[in-house]
């Protein structure tokens, strides 16, 4: 009787088991891939946060200290005709923030804008503490970022 040779390779059973392993192996690898990508946009809105309220608050810092109350001349957002930082408190933008002409900014309509202007003293000098905040409701944001105008 000639001595056939012994085949090799894999049973069902084999087969089917391995196909297992990696499908469970590939599954992880695929959470682990779809979280990381779910949670790369935060630093993303969080820096967009940061970068509007540091625009709000430079540009009230540019303007100069007037002693006396705030003149809020319009309710929609312009800035362009406030002529100190006290101006500033009547900021409130909780539909997006806006350019200084009261123009909506395109794309950031979920930050919420609002400032506030309150007197202050640093060593003796009169000064007007600025504070901006940014909110960004779905993402549960908020950036708060203060300055001080001096009387100099």
């Amino acid at each position: 009787m000639p001595h056939s040779p012994r085949q090799s390779g894999f049973t069902f059973i084999e087969l089917v088991i391995s196909i297992v392993i990696i499908a469970a192996a590939v599954g992880g690898i695929m959470v682990t891939v779809a979280n990381t990508v779910a949670r790369s946009v935060d630093p993303m809105i969080q820096t967009q946060a940061i970068i509007l309220a540091q625009g709000y608050l430079d540009e009230a810092l540019l303007r100069p200290y007037a002693p006396g109350p705030a003149t809020c001349s319009d309710p929609d957002g312009a800035r362009d005709q406030f002529d100190d930082v006290a101006d500033y408190g009547c900021v409130n933008n909780p539909n997006g923030p806006r350019d200084q002409y009261g123009n909506q900014l395109p794309g950031l309509a979920d930050y919420n804008v609002s400032m506030s202007v309150t007197d202050a003293s640093l060593g003796g000098v009169a000064t007007r503490r600025v504070e901006v905040r940014v909110t960004h409701d779905s993402q549960g944001i908020d950036i708060r970022l203060a300055g001080h105008r001096a009387s100099y």
